[in-house]
């Protein structure tokens, strides 16, 4: 009798280039359990500019994060959408919450600035939830060139500085994804 394994992993390496030519570079292993439908995702960004930092929003939304003792060190939880078929972990600010006007932080996205030729490694695990098992996954996170003119409050972590967005965070923003990883699989397919 042949066991499948619980646990399937693959890496992935992907470049984009942000504003004024600046090159970031991610690579990214996925380690999927079915018996428990849920993916570790490790990774490592690369900030390619000699000189410009990089903002990359994988950190959440203030709200999401205050409270007593305000931390904002762990990665924050991706939204999950359906898109071509296959379901994406996506690391990104969303629209502005109708409460920013009365509570501006409250809803302020949180961005680690990566500086010019530095590398941030850092993971989380998403579970699935329902019985559905996905069959395509990706995870994309939005980045940026850094503006210190945009963003407030930083705060010192072993990750870098981390900083509350300040108004529209899309100016220049992208999106860096993996390839979609088929479950099935186990491997990444563009």
């Amino acid at each position: 009798m042949n066991a499948q394994p619980d646990t399937t992993t693959a890496a992935a390496d992907t470049r984009l280039r942000v504003q004024d030519g600046q090159e970031v570079s991610l690579h990214a292993e996925f380690h999927y359990s079915a018996d428990a439908n849920t993916v570790l995702v490790r990774y490592r960004l690369r900030n390619g500019s000699a000189d410009r930092a990089l903002a990359v929003f994988d950190r959440g939304v203030y709200g999401e994060r205050a409270g007593a003792v305000f931390n904002p060190g762990p990665v924050g939880a991706p939204r999950v959408e359906q898109q071509d078929g296959g379901t994406v972990l996506l690391h990104a600010p969303g629209a502005a919450a109708a409460t920013a006007s009365a509570d501006p932080l409250g809803s302020a996205p949180l961005a680690v600035e990566l500086k010019p030729g530095a590398e941030l490694s850092d993971q989380f695990v998403h579970r699935f939830t329902g019985t559905d098992a996905p069959k395509r996954l990706r995870w994309c996170v939005a980045v940026a060139a850094f503006d210190e003119k945009q963003y407030r409050n930083p705060v010192k972590t072993d990750h870098g500085p981390i900083w509350t967005a300040t108004g529209d965070t899309s100016a220049g923003r992208q999106l860096l994804c993996t390839p979609w990883y088929d479950v099935g699989t186990a491997r990444f397919v563009e």
